[in-house]
């Protein structure tokens, strides 16, 4: 049952800048109010100088942790992957590395008789702290983000059908890359997804009801420039299109939304700012 839970999907760096804010500002506070590590014997404007730098050290390094980890090590950090375990471990590690960035920055101040011992105090301190509140929220908002997601997918997918649109036989989608050379022309009916693949974008279509795929260089932004006249083609995510008649199904869990289309097991991801839109499509 925990293990199961454990691997649940979990919404990955909504917000990345609050947190790093709100958890600095909290550890200058703590510092300020609580004076731990023998700080209280310290006296005159230089001690609250000395406090609020650990608020600093924290937000150096959970801009490392959250920043700069994820831009090198962005395999572990993948979205699909991420789960209520990666979160956890994630939170542990960010516990441990403010607990030992904050001893390395209290050792240039302070003297401590036994280092080793004082780490293992800093440390300890970090993770009373920190850890049973991340535990507690971490739980809190997968249950949270879940439920509303669910909720939400069983919404559309009641009023799907309303989101259909009409299509003429002869309709065509022109897609033409950068150079104005290498095209693509397909039955709008036939139409899938869009892709976007760094400077490229990825178009999946129907002939004769296979599906079949092309790369063309050039931009989602220009792509979407050249499909706008059509009310079937939306916009779902910064890199994604969809052609909504092709949507059989919404799927939710904690991570977002996902649309399941027709002749594909590719899912596409929904972004926030996107289900709005896919939502006032569904309503009656």
């Amino acid at each position: 049952m925990i293990k199961d839970y454990l691997h649940q999907p979990y919404p990955l760096f909504e917000s990345r800048w609050k947190p790093i804010i709100s958890i600095s500002l909290f550890i200058s506070l703590f510092m300020l109010v609580f004076e731990p590590f023998g700080l209280s014997g310290f006296a005159g404007g230089f001690k609250l100088y000395l406090e609020a730098g650990y608020g600093v050290v924290t937000l150096l390094v959970l801009i490392i942790d959250l920043f700069v980890f994820p831009f090198f090590l962005n395999d572990w950090f993948e979205l699909r992957k991420w789960s209520v375990l990666n979160q956890i471990v994630l939170q542990i590690w960010i516990l441990f590395s403010i607990g030992l960035a904050n001893f390395v920055y209290s050792s240039t101040f302070l003297v401590f008789s036994n280092g080793f011992y004082a780490f293992l105090i800093f440390q300890f301190y970090t993770l009373v702290v920190g850890l049973i509140p991340i535990l507690v929220l971490t739980i809190l908002h997968q249950n949270a983000m879940l439920s509303q997601n669910l909720k939400l997918a069983n919404e559309m997918n009641n009023n799907l059908d309303i989101t259909k649109n009409v299509v003429q036989e002869d309709e065509k989608v022109r897609l033409i890359a950068e150079n104005g050379k290498d095209k693509l022309e397909v039955n709008l009916s036939d139409f899938i997804y869009i892709g976007s693949i760094g400077n490229y974008v990825q178009a999946f279509y129907l002939v004769n009801n296979e599906i079949k795929n092309l790369l063309l260089r050039n931009t989602l932004k220009q792509i979407e420039e050249q499909v706008k006249e059509f009310t079937s083609i939306m916009k779902c995510h910064r890199a994604f299109l969809v052609n909504k008649n092709m949507i059989i199904r919404v799927k939710g869990n904690s991570q977002g939304l996902r649309l399941v289309l027709e002749h594909t097991t590719e899912e596409i991801p929904v972004s926030k700012n996107y289900a709005k839109d896919l939502k006032k499509l569904s309503t009656p």
